[in-house]
């Protein structure tokens, strides 16, 4: 189980500091895929979200150390098995998500919505945002490095977008539910997640990608569906895609989509 692998990688070290306090922390090893062994590295940084790169150097994953250990545990996990699945796909070692760079002023497209990105600077402070109107705007620390500027920029559009869709992706969700399968929702919840488009646990939580927002309609009701199908069966059984062929038929062109684009749609 990939998990085992992460008991000493995140497990305390005899270090003078903890791993939350070191940013240079990082971890090297190697896995098997298609026979071959792959060099993984993995990077605690001062920084906002998670990221992964597959490319002909191996799998690098860049971790938060502004989470609890657990919470980076199963972060590494998550981003370890997309990787791995992902040199499994591709042999070539395709490069996964890029960074998108904000600039002022510049359209965003999210959907059937346009949002204005405004950029504004001080002296001091904590980065902020917020949504007025169709604007997005953004209030940085004028001491930010570009690599830290894109970062809090791409964490804070998306904290933007994730408070602004989650009303209207819970209202789809709830609609698909009543129609086609009529079960207790126990939460449902938006995130920046670059491993997953959609998860639902056993206890009726679901959380959906705000990357997913980005992809047509009925790309963004499979994902839906799928996930409330886990409420029927919560394994990828055969039980389970019949479920979802039940509710849409032509499910797998929606799931081609997203194999096919998801190095398209990131913030």
């Amino acid at each position: 189980m990939l998990l085992s692998l992460f008991e000493n990688l995140i497990a305390p070290k005899p270090q003078p500091t903890g791993l939350e306090d070191d940013s240079s922390l990082q971890r090297e090893f190697e896995i098997e895929v298609n026979g071959e062994n792959v060099p993984v590295r993995i990077l605690f940084e001062q920084r906002f979200n998670n990221r992964v790169t597959v490319n002909k150097n191996g799998i690098l994953i860049r971790i938060s150390n502004r989470q609890q250990k657990e919470e980076q545990r199963k972060n590494i996990d998550n981003l370890l098995k997309w990787g791995k699945q992902k040199l499994g796909d591709k042999p070539e070692l395709m490069d996964s998500l890029p960074q998108r760079k904000y600039v002022h002023g510049e359209i965003l497209r999210v959907g059937d919505y346009e949002f204005v990105i405004s950029i504004f600077y001080h002296d001091t402070g904590k980065s902020t945002a917020k949504i007025f109107k169709n604007n997005i705007v953004l209030t940085l620390p004028k001491s930010l490095t570009k690599d830290a500027e894109a970062n809090a920029c791409s964490y804070l559009v998306a904290k933007c977008l994730c408070k602004f869709f989650l009303p209207i992706i819970t209202e789809r969700i709830h609609e698909l539910n009543n129609r086609y399968f009529r079960k207790e929702i126990k939460n449902i919840t938006m995130k920046h997640a670059t491993s997953f488009w959609g998860h639902c646990s056993r206890n009726g939580n679901i959380v959906i990608s705000v990357r997913l927002l980005f992809a047509t309609p009925k790309v963004v009701d499979y994902v839906l569906i799928h996930e409330l199908s886990h409420l029927v069966h919560l394994d990828h059984s055969p039980r389970f895609w019949k479920v979802v062929e039940q509710v849409m038929p032509d499910y797998q062109n929606a799931e081609k989509h997203l194999k096919e684009f998801s190095n398209k749609y990131y913030l």
